[in-house]
Formats: structure tokens, C-alpha cells, sequence
């Protein structure tokens, strides 16, 4: 990429996004969790940098979302 003499190179808006992962460990805590209580869906929501988790059940409006690993367990643990 070339720029103009003198003036610093900026790389494109798209050229500079990160991804956001969770922490593995509360990644593998998660995980756990759904094994026990396989009615939930969990996701890690990379834009918001946090934790969604909803009943599977149709009819069910049972729905978390934090970027604390352990709210989301708590609150599957307390509605299952």
C-alpha cells in the first residue's frame, strides 16, 4: 500500500478487526454445563463479546446474555 511522502499508511477499516473468543476455560465450563442441561443452546456472540443462551423449547421465552461465563451457568443451573 502506498501513501502519500510524510504522511503515516492506514490500513483499511476491514484490514483491523479482531476477533473476540471467550476464555478457553470459560469456554470448557460452558460446555460442561450444556452436557448436563441439554435443553439450553449457548453461544458466544463475538460482535457483543458476550455469552446468549436460550431454552431450546419453542415456548419457552427463557433467555440470558452476559459476558460472564458464570452468569449464564447460574442462570441455566436456577431455571432447569
Amino acid at each position: 500500500m502506498r501513501g502519500i511522502p510524510g504522511r503515516p499508511t492506514r490500513r483499511p477499516q476491514s484490514c483491523m478487526r479482531m476477533t473476540s473468543q471467550p476464555a478457553p476455560e470459560d469456554a470448557a465450563r460452558i460446555t460442561g454445563i450444556v452436557r448436563v442441561h441439554q435443553q439450553w443452546s449457548v453461544f458466544w456472540d463475538p460482535k457483543y463479546h458476550l455469552w446468549r443462551a436460550a431454552e431450546d423449547d419453542p415456548d419457552s421465552d427463557l433467555y440470558a446474555e452476559s459476558p460472564d461465563a458464570a452468569t449464564i451457568m447460574g442462570y441455566i443451573t436456577a431455571h432447569s
